[in-house]
Parts: structure tokens; sequence; C-alpha cells
């Protein structure tokens, strides 16, 4: 999965591994940055997962009712009956979390599937089969009925009553989560608040190039440029963070790069295989367009001409989009770092994107650009001493090139939509209804997404860390901490185990490779810092929230966070902060600072908890052996122990390393999505760090959970009731596959499998197992079957 907690808001996000999750937070690629949801979110923060199952007694009655069923259903296998017989030494365990766990897998087993044949369906299909998507949502699996459930209890916590000893930042927290249901003050609002903010930075009011578009001084697009990445953090054309130097991470950069154009650049580079979503993107910004034609005053022309003038404003923004998307560089390209990372002094900068001639628009002043950014800062720009990191130059020289060509208004039309579909969502319900129908026909969304949930995941991003505050004294239990940093801890020394094993890599690689392990670092639960008295009211020292006033709440969250962040370039690094909130139903691993972070959202059932420890090691140890593998896969492998991106590896063990690693991307490049038509398979190249993860994480969670097993004295575990015919060995891939049932809308899958860093979910499994020869020796499965092929790509 990927976490988005440290990206920043430059639009880098899916390029760069700054932060590498265990499951998608949203959908996983979905693009259309400018087809906003309903509220703010600036970053993205999951939910959380728990099947209610009622009392004790009660799972059990309702077990011996399924394994009368599941009896009548296995009568057909006497291979599964004898595996039932072979262990009648073997206790059940009759605790509320193994009858929960029991019902859960019950639920979920498509028994009728032979696991040899696709585990998945096996795993799975009983789940797919009882968990249709939602209306509200595009997809729907495990993390997001464990995220659905964290919003109702974050929900009931922001709606409590202030008590009078409660800190500031809760009470911000609670204002804000009530001025966000407060619709009826937006639609009395209108759209004057947004009108504002466009005169602040120095856009017309209406559509340029319409009757209410015109303006008083010339366009200056890069003033408005700096602006709007200084007010709303919004990247337009370049994208522009302040982020910890991935070279020397002792210190805090600016960083400079390409940004996508709003909508999905694979899409507008095939038109003839994505019609349906260009179509339906031109007719969002047709229609957004149109509707705020309507509602400005000084409108003078007939509704007729309004309609005609909004066919070519959309027109407009579809092409000069798609000339932005000819000039990108791919993702694939991308991922190869030796391209990227050029450091320059600003006047080096200026050079790199003046291009010959005058051109039809003033060319790029990056002084005047950076002087916008950084206004109302502590922050004075030196030209002789500061460097910014220039991430793609060949995108900033092709685009001074294209910006020297476009038509003045056209580049003033494609700046100002970007502001406008920004602000657009947080003033009327028409403008929101209009991004629902994108997503619908897109998506394949059939019902809006309930206010209260969009206002509570709001709150969560914005002030995470006070809701945290309020989640972790109610709602999680230390322990899970404790028993969390022992996994941890069985899956570093798998992982060291296994190092030492293996043949490919050279001894001096080894070395290095081991001490990055060990230095890898665990955040578990939630930061120390957090319950500390005076802590929280200093993070949150400088927020403000304006009761009533949602879009004036937003501008001034914004400007904070974004002047914080801006400021960060003169401070050192804080190698100790969080990357998430404790209130996120994800895993991540950042390889600036070489940590692994589990946070308590996630630390629950159907991935922890689960009663058997064959069941945790399978479910939760596979996430933590996922973050930690993460630091050795084609990304994370290029960072060293302290985070810094420098070539640590021999020239030896880097070709036999990629041998290993051409056959995992070979391998799911294979797979074939049919669910979405005969032409698309799983992406191999941008996905090939989460398979990598994904195979090491399970090796390794299973190798720490026969170390436990040792530790105890090689007991037999206890099995769980209804399915007692399964081993431990058996439970544990049981439990690793059980984490990824899910189902998706034909739109969202679409969007996962050009766009996404993760394989579909069946892949996960079925990939991952394919190629574990422990697997094919638990579930007793004959070479060359499906999931024991006899071709198996092996890594760490």
């Amino acid at each position: 999965m990927t976490a988005d907690g440290a990206r920043g808001g430059g639009g880098h996000a899916g390029y760069l591994p700054v932060v590498s999750e265990t499951g998608s937070s949203v959908e996983d690629g979905k693009s259309g940055s400018h087809v906003h949801p309903e509220l703010i979110t600036r970053t993205r923060t999951p939910g959380k997962l728990v099947v209610v199952v009622a009392a004790l007694a009660t799972a059990v009655v309702s077990l011996a009712a399924a394994v009368a069923v599941l009896a009548t259903i296995n009568s057909k296998s006497g291979e599964k009956m004898a595996l039932m017989l072979r262990r009648p030494e073997a206790r059940t365990c009759v605790s509320e979390a193994c009858a929960k766990s029991a019902s859960r897998i019950l639920e979920s087993l498509d028994t009728t599937a032979e696991p040899c044949e696709d585990f998945y369906q096996f795993a799975c299909g009983g789940w797919i089969r009882r968990h249709p998507v939602p209306e509200s949502q595009s997809s729907w699996d495990q993390f997001r009925l464990l995220r659905e459930d964290l919003l109702i209890d974050l929900r009931e916590l922001l709606e409590a009553e202030n008590k009078d000893d409660d800190l500031r930042p809760v009470k911000q927290a609670r204002a804000l989560y009530k001025t966000c249901l407060d619709v009826e003050t937006l639609e009395r609002l209108g759209v004057e608040p947004m009108l504002a903010v466009m005169r602040q930075l120095r856009v017309s009011a209406g559509p340029p190039g319409g009757v209410a578009g015109q303006r008083d001084a010339p366009f200056d697009w890069v003033l408005t440029l700096g602006r709007a990445q200084r007010m709303l953090g919004l990247s337009a054309l370049i994208g522009f963070w302040v982020s910890q130097d991935m070279r020397n991470t002792s210190r805090n950069l600016m960083v400079v790069d390409q940004v996508a154009p709003g909508i999905s650049e694979r899409y507008l580079l095939d038109p003839a295989r994505f019609a349906t979503e260009l179509s339906e993107y031109r007719r969002y910004v047709r229609d957004m367009v149109h509707a705020f034609e309507r509602r400005l005053d000084n409108r003078v022309e007939p509704e007729d001409d309004m309609e005609a003038f909004a066919e070519g404003f959309a027109d407009e923004i579809l092409t000069f989009s798609t000339e932005l998307a000819k000039i990108m560089t791919s993702t694939e390209a991308r991922r190869d770092t030796r391209s990227l990372f050029h450091e320059m002094h600003i006047p080096d900068l200026q050079l790199v994107m003046d291009s010959p001639g005058d051109g039809k628009n003033p060319k790029m002043n990056w002084t005047r650009y950076l002087d916008s950014v950084l206004q109302d800062t502590n922050v004075t720009l030196n030209l002789s001493s500061d460097v910014v990191v220039v991430m793609d130059v060949n995108y900033l020289q092709k685009l001074a090139s294209l910006i020297a060509v476009t038509d003045p208004l056209r580049l003033e039309r494609f700046v100002w939509w970007n502001v406008f579909s920004t602000l657009a969502p947080l003033t009327l319900q028409e403008f929101r209804d209009l991004a629902f129908r994108f997503s619908q026909q897109v998506y394949g969304l059939t019902q809006k997404t309930a206010r209260w949930k969009g206002c509570t995941g709001n709150v969560n991003s914005n002030f995470g860390m006070a809701v945290s505050y309020l989640y972790v004294q109610k709602h999680f239990n230390n322990e899970s901490r404790v028993k969390a940093l022992e996994m941890v801890n069985d899956i570093r020394n798998a992982f060291t185990e296994m190092v030492g094993e293996l043949q490919w890599m050279d001894d001096v690689t080894k070395a290095r490779t081991l001490e990055k392990a060990h230095a890898m670092r665990p955040f578990i639960g939630f930061p120390g810092w957090l319950l500390t008295p005076g802590e929280l009211e200093k993070h949150y020292n400088e927020t403000e929230v304006v009761e009533g006033q949602l879009f004036e709440t937003y501008l001034k969250l914004s400007q904070t966070s974004i002047k914080r962040t801006l400021e960060d370039i003169r401070r050192s690094p804080d190698y100790n902060r969080w990357v998430t909130p404790a209130t996120t139903v994800n895993a991540f691993y950042s390889p600036i600072l070489n940590s692994v972070t589990f946070p308590a959202g996630i630390l629950q059932p159907p991935f922890y908890g689960l009663g058997l420890e064959s069941l945790n090691y399978g479910a939760i140890g596979a996430i933590m052996g996922h973050e930690l593998t993460h630091g050795f896969d084609d990304q994370g492998r290029r960072y060293d122990k302290h985070g810094n991106l420098k070539q640590w590896w021999t020239d030896t063990t880097l070709t036999e390393y990629e041998k290993r690693v051409k056959c995992i991307v070979d391998q799911y490049s294979h797979y074939q999505v049919n669910e979405i038509g005969d032409n698309f398979t799983v992406n191999g190249i941008n996905t090939q760090g989460e398979n990598i993860a994904d195979n090491g994480g399970i090796r390794e969670a299973l190798r720490a959970y026969q170390k436990f097993q040792a530790r105890h004295g090689n007991q037999t575990e206890l099995l769980l009731p209804g399915l007692s015919q399964y081993s431990p060995e058996q439970l544990f891939y049981i439990g690793f596959a059980h984490m990824w049932c899910g189902n998706s809308t034909k739109g969202a899958l679409k969007s996962r499998v050009v766009e996404g860093v993760h394989s579909p979910n069946r892949y996960r499994v079925i990939g991952t197992l394919s190629n574990s020869e422990d697997f094919s020796k638990a579930w007793n499965c004959k070479p060359g079957s499906p999931m024991n092929p006899e071709k198996k790509c092996v890594l760490w």
C-alpha cells in the first residue's frame, strides 16, 4: 500500500518513493486532480474495518451451523476430511477473537474452489459474493471496510460536546466538523468567496475570453502560479514542494518537477482507448464553466452564446492538457533515478528554462515565481547560496518551448481552470454535483458519499493528530503496541537471516544491507509525544478555524500549513516525524527516514488481533514484511541506511538483483485483467516495487511465525472453530489472502491498472503465493499446477 502523508504539495506523488504504502489510500491511481471531492483533503487518510460479530456465545452457535454446512460442502473432498482427522490432538480456540476470525473466514471462503488452482477464489470467493461495491464507493475491500468503521468511531468523537478541559486543537477539530456540515452557509455565500481569492491570485473573475472574464491588466502567469502555490498549495504547469534532500538528508531543499495536467496523461495520450474518460472530462469542464457563467452577476450574453463559449473553453483545456501530456516523462522511465535530481542555483535554473526567442508569452522568471511562493514567510531568497533540486530538466525545457508557442489566451484559460476547479467545489452544491457526475460516469459511483463521512475525513486530514489524541485514548490498547513491536522485530530478524542465506549477493553488499535493516526504525500505534501535556497545542499553535466559514477556514488552514512547510527550508529535518496520523488504516515505509510506520488504525481485525498467531503473522506480519522489504525494492534499495540516495551496492550484486527483478516484472506483466477488456494487463514495471514488497513480505512473515513457534517450544497452536481441517500453516496463508478480498467497479479497476503502483488485489495474492515453495508444501499443490508453477520468481 502507499501512503501520501509526506509527499508534499508538489504533484509528484507516484514518481518517487517518498513514502511507500501497503495498500492504496484512495483509488490507486485515480486521476483527474481537478475533479475534486466535496471537501478539502490535503492528505489522504483512510479509515477502518471490523466485521461486527455478536457476543461469543452467539458466534459459537452460528459457527456450529456453519460447520454443518461446511461438512456438507466438503463431503466430496476426502482429502480435506483426512486433514481434519490427522490432528485429533489439536485443541480448538474458543476465545472471542478466534470466534470472530472464524466467522469472517467462513464467510470469506469458497470451498468449491481448489486452493491449488485459484487460491484467491478459494480464500475470497465468499467475501466477494457477500460484499458488492457499495453505491457510494468505486471499490470495496478489507481496508475500505475498516476505514468505514473508523469514520464511525471518529464521528462519535467529533460530535461529542466539548468539555471545559478539552484541548484547543480538539475544540478546533470539532468546530471544523460542524462548519463543514453547514452547507446552508456555503449556498448563501455563493461564489463570492472564490471571486475574492481569484482577485488575489490575479486571475479574471469569469472564464478568460468570456464577457465576465475581462481584466484590467495583462495576465501574469508566473505571478499567478507563485501565488496559487503559496495560498492554495496548487501546482499547475510546474510542481513545487520542500523536502529533505534525498542525497543529503541533513538538509531541506526546494524541489521542482513536472506535474500532471489535471486528468491522467495516459488517458490524454491514448484518446481512442480512453474515449469515455476524456469525453466525460471534457463534459465536466464544459458544464463547470457554463454553471459558473450563469452565476456571475455581470453576464449579459444569451444562453446559447454561453453554451457555445463553454464548449470552446473545454476544447481549449483538453487541447493544452494533451500538449502537456506529450512533454511529460513517463512513470516507467522515472523509476530510474539516474536521470533525475539535478541540483542547481536559481540563476542556473533560469538558464535551463530560458527558451530561445521571445515567444508569445513572457518567459518563466524564477526569481519572481519563488519570491511569490515565499511571500509572508521567514525565508528570504539568496540567489548565490539557495539551491533547487530539479527532478526533470527535460520537462522544464520542453515546457518553456511549449509556452513560447502557446496562444496567450489558451495559457490563461488553463491556469484559470486549475484555480477555479480547485476552489469551486468548496462553494456551491451545483459544482460538487458535477464532480460527482464525473465520478459516476468514470468510476461507477451511483450514490454520493454522506456529508458527515466527507467532513470526518476532512477533519482527519487537517487535524489528524488532534483526532488521534482522542482516538487512541478510547480505542487503542497499548498492549497492541508492545505485541506489534515484537512482531516487527521477528520480521526484521527473519529478513536478516534470509539475507545471510542469499547466494546472489556478495559479502560487502550483504553487510551494508544488514546495517540498513538494523537501522530501520519502527513507529507503532501513535507518536510518543501525542499524550505529553502541551505538545498537541504546540503542534497546532498557528492553526485557526473560523466557525461557520468553511471557505475562509480552508484558506487559513492551507496557508498556515504551506507556510510551515516552506519555512522548513531554513530548518533542520525532523527525523522522528510521523508520516501519518494514528487514525489511518495503512502502513508505510519512508526511504528518507528509513522508518516503517504502523498506525493504530490498522492494528485491529482483520489485520491484527485475530486470536491465533498463524493469522496474525499471515496478515499484519505480511504487511510488516511488506514495508520492511520496501527498503530494498527497486526504489528503496537506492537509499542507504541514513536515507541518502547513493549507490551503495556493488555492480556485481546489482546485476544479479536486476535479473531477479526482471523475473517479477515479466511475471506480473503477463496477468490479463479480463474484467476491463482484452487489452489490459498489469503494468509489471510500475507495480514492481509493490510486487517485490508483497513477495518478500510473505516469506519474511512465515519465517517470523516459525521463530515465534520455536520461541514458544513449538507447541501445537490452537485451531479455529469450524475450520479445524486447516493447519496453522494453511491458516497463515488464508490470513494473508483474506486481507486482499475485494471488489471494484470497472472504472476503478481500469484506473488502478493504468496508473496504479499496486497490482489488482487478485494478483497480489496469486502472484505472491505462486512464487512460494512453502505455500505449495502447505497446500500440497502438485508441481505444474496454477499455484505451483515450475518457474518461480524469488528475490528476497
